[in-house]
C-alpha cells in the first residue's frame, strides 16, 4: 500500500525561505486584518498583456469584466456607491399632475405656443 508522500499528494512541507511561511503570525484584531488585507492589495501584479497593476485593481477589473451579475454589482457599488435599498414616496403625497406638451403637439392643436406656456392642469 503506498503512502501519501509516495503518491506525491498532500502539501508540501515549509522550507528555509518558503514564500508561503506567514511570519508575522495571524492578525490578532479587524484593524491588523483590514491593514494585512490593504497591504495585500497594494502589491504588484503582472496582467496576462504584461502590464504592472496592483491586485486591487486587476480584482476590480475582473469583477468589471465578470458575466456574473453580483460581481458586476459589487464593483459599481465599490465604484459609485449603493444603491438604496428604499425608495422616497414621500414626494407623491399631494397628487397633482403636470402635463407637458412639446411645441408640435400644441401647433396641431391650434393652441398658442406662448399663451399656454405656463398652463398647469392639476386633479384632486
Amino acid at each position: 500500500m503506498e503512502t501519501q508522500k509516495q503518491r506525491g499528494r498532500g502539501p508540501k512541507p515549509f522550507v528555509k525561505g518558503d514564500p508561503r511561511i506567514n511570519r508575522k503570525g495571524r492578525p490578532r484584531s479587524f484593524d491588523e486584518l483590514r491593514k494585512l488585507g490593504q497591504a495585500i492589495a497594494q502589491e504588484t501584479v503582472t496582467t496576462s498583456r504584461g502590464i504592472s497593476i496592483t491586485l486591487a485593481e486587476a480584482i476590480l477589473r475582473s469583477w468589471a469584466e465578470s458575466k456574473e451579475p453580483i460581481l458586476q454589482k459589487a464593483f459599481m457599488e465599490y465604484s459609485f456607491g449603493k444603491v438604496p435599498d428604499k425608495l422616497e414616496t414621500n414626494t407623491l403625497e399631494e397628487r397633482k399632475t403636470l402635463i407637458l406638451h412639446y411645441g408640435h403637439e400644441r401647433l396641431e392643436n391650434g393652441s398658442d405656443c406662448s399663451r399656454d406656456s405656463g398652463r398647469f392642469e392639476g386633479g384632486g
